[in-house]
């Protein structure tokens, strides 16, 4: 009965000692790697890969994910080939592996690969909100700025939650997406916008994701900032609109019920030609001057059209890079709740694209 305890202790001590080299990788992969590349057998070349890949350390990952493409390139896998290349650029951007190990005919070969794909894969990196340097902290953007830098040139397409917004060619280097900013926040949510680029070799697609964190709290009876009108309820009242900016009062227009006036009114006869009666009103009379509730907000949508078309003439000289955007909310129609904005940016893996 000793004995057999002793075996079963000696079989887990011998199990436990070698689990953990059983989980590591082939310790020559490599070597079995450059034979079979130099042998032409990228099948199983590709096996070996991808049986050794979850258990390398970062260098050595850095290589398998290098050579990956490669093999998938001479397989003829023109689909998976590209998905490898993502799965690459997205963890390891635009660092070149350096694949000592492998004899010199088949290096020369993935240096070849990798030259043209550095210079052909549009990759997206340093993402951050740009705000005006300078900016009043807390006060409501005019735009949401997105900065980024673009690693090759491209045909690049904007769409926001599936409405194109621009297309056309950046250049390698920094660029800047402004975006209007939507003034309603009276729950979280997010945007989604896609970056269509497009080279001679691929087409990918970088989703970018706006997240409003939107935080409420009702005044209730507290003394409000928002100026309000002590005049008692105007009667005959038809319909009034008014435009905020943040918590000032910018436009206001009134209209009202036309009745008639129940009183006879004598009209003078007219006075001679030359007095005042016959003299050329003016064109713009501002104190008396009326605006209807429709032409106030035919005005108001134009205003955003036109700014959706066109950027400020005057853009920012200088701007810095946030993570996050943060500021403040009084919605105009119940100014007892405020509202306190946080704007978060994400981006989930790029994804390969037919468009």
């Amino acid at each position: 009965m000793n004995k057999k305890i002793s075996y079963l202790i000696l079989a887990i001590i011998i199990i436990s000692l070698g689990l953990p080299s059983l989980l590591k990788a082939t310790p020559d992969w490599k070597s079995e790697i450059n034979l079979k590349l130099k042998n032409s057998e990228y099948e199983e070349a590709l096996v070996l890969i991808e049986s050794n890949l979850p258990q390398l350390e970062k260098t050595e990952k850095q290589e398998a994910l290098a050579l990956r493409p490669f093999i998938l390139n001479k397989l003829g896998q023109a689909g998976e080939e590209k998905k490898a290349l993502i799965d690459y650029f997205e963890e390891f951007g635009q660092n070149q592996p350096v694949l000592e190990f492998l004899d010199f005919s088949i290096f020369s070969q993935v240096l070849e690969y990798w030259g043209n794909w550095l210079g052909n894969f549009p990759l997206v990196e340093n993402l951050n909100f740009l705000v005006p340097t300078g900016a009043p902290e807390d006060s409501i953007p005019d735009a949401i700025r997105l900065g980024f830098d673009l690693s090759t040139p491209a045909y690049y397409k904007l769409i926001l939650e599936g409405q194109p917004l621009e297309g056309g060619y950046w250049e390698k280097g920094p660029h800047l997406i402004e975006l209007p900013i939507p003034y309603s926040f009276e729950k979280p949510f997010s945007l989604n916008l896609d970056i269509f680029l497009r080279t001679d070799q691929i087409t990918v697609k970088k989703r970018v994701q706006l997240a409003f964190n939107v935080e409420t709290r009702n005044l209730g009876g507290q003394d409000l900032l928002v100026q309000r009108q002590n005049a008692a309820p105007v009667k005959n009242l038809q319909g009034e609109v008014a435009l905020y900016i943040g918590e000032k009062l910018i436009f206001k227009a009134t209209k009202y019920v036309q009745k008639k006036i129940p009183m006879k009114i004598t009209i003078p006869p007219p006075n001679p030609p030359g007095t005042k009666p016959y003299l050329v009103p003016q064109k713009e009379q501002y104190p008396f001057h009326g605006v209807s509730i429709l032409d106030a907000i035919s005005a108001i949508s134009k205003v955003i059209q036109d700014w959706k078309k066109k950027p400020s003439a005057t853009s920012p000289s200088a701007y810095d890079k946030k993570a996050e955007i943060t500021f403040k909310f009084v919605n105009p129609e119940k100014p007892e709740i405020r509202s306190q904005i946080t704007i978060n940016v994400k981006s989930p893996k790029t994804e390969l694209s037919e468009r």
